[in-house]
């Protein structure tokens, strides 16, 4: 007998189901084809559960995993990992191969990964390197909030700042998005591209980001992490200006009263179309506190703005007023 667990009104249920001899033998063998699957195609496009017969479908960089396969795979994987790490002698190629399967079956595990670095700081080349990133991207396809895959990304390029080129850096943005797409409020993929941001930013165009993040705040008003991202490229393009504005006598302050009076703007256009969006409210709030409030245009621009929010009757305005009023903006 073997058991896997599944989460049933808060508590862990765990359900048992035999497995025969003959299921159980078959396991290496699509253990082996999903190993081949992934080291053939390293950059797949969607990794589904699927109920079929079949236990893995692959086509045209797309993979299915049939839903009784994947839940015994991982512990068959999983169990063969373990034992083969304890052994005095290590199967190096044997850990290798387990620890990428699992790093699809579950990402969440940070034991695999650790194993992968191990080994990637034993021969950092580059064509490895592409090879580890690929495998996080594809790993977050079937589970796209799971930490561990960003993690490894974050500690790879950082082991490795000068082998990143512009192509990897456009991927590595692509696997955000497709994340956050994918999985709604998913913390770690904004807090992953604001990391690429502050380190990588000769990658990363600010305007073309800051026209990104608009489209995606007017589709998805209900995601804070993003909100919060956009406030951060806010913060670098006022304090980072170019260098030819700075021959010119850049003031930092009546180019802060620009851009967050623009911000403003937008914000309070969506916050009069969805009233009801707390993260909208959340993120007024937050550029209201943020900037200098000694801006005499500033004031007089979110004065007129908020005239109009007055009108509206829910406990988020009425929060809203508490705050700026408890602050004494005006």
């Amino acid at each position: 007998k073997q058991w896997y667990q599944r989460r049933v009104r808060g508590r862990v249920k765990r359900t048992h189901f035999m497995m025969t001899e003959d299921e159980h033998s078959n396991l290496p063998q699509i253990l082996e084809k999903l190993h081949s699957i992934l080291i053939t195609t390293p950059q797949i496009l969607s990794v589904s559960i699927i109920d079929s017969p079949n236990p893995l479908t692959a086509e045209s960089q797309h993979l299915a995993i049939s839903r009784k396969a994947f839940k015994r795979l991982g512990l068959f994987a999983s169990e063969e990992f373990n034992k083969k790490l304890k052994e005095d002698d290590l199967d190096i190629v044997k850990l290798d191969k387990l620890s990428r399967v699992l790093a699809i079956l579950n990402p969440d595990d940070s034991k695999f990964w650790n194993h992968r670095k191990r080994q990637f700081l034993k021969h950092p080349t580059s064509s490895l390197l592409k090879s580890e990133l690929d495998l996080s991207a594809t790993s977050l396809k079937l589970k796209p909030k799971s930490a561990e895959p960003f993690n490894h990304c974050r500690w790879l390029l950082g082991k490795n700042p000068n082998a990143i080129t512009e192509q990897e850096m456009t991927s590595q943005l692509t696997m955000c998005e497709t994340a956050a797409e994918a999985y709604a409020h998913n913390y770690y993929a904004w807090t992953y591209r604001l990391w690429l941001l502050n380190n990588f930013p000769q990658f990363i165009s600010l305007n073309e980001e800051l026209e990104c993040s608009r489209k995606w705040l007017e589709t998805h008003i209900s995601q804070f992490s993003a909100m919060n991202y956009r406030f951060q490229l806010l913060r670098l393009i006022v304090e980072n200006p170019p260098s030819e504005e700075i021959s010119k006598n850049y003031d930092i302050k009546e180019e802060r009263c620009r851009v967050f009076t623009s911000e403003v703007s937008l914000v309070s256009e969506l916050v009069m179309f969805y009233p009801e969006t707390e993260s909208l409210w959340c993120y007024l709030k937050l550029l209201v506190m943020f900037c200098d409030h000694q801006t005499i245009d500033y004031v007089k621009h979110c004065k007129k703005k908020f005239s109009g929010l007055e009108k509206l009757d829910n406990r988020f305005a009425l929060r809203f007023k508490e705050t700026i009023i408890a602050a004494n903006f005006f």
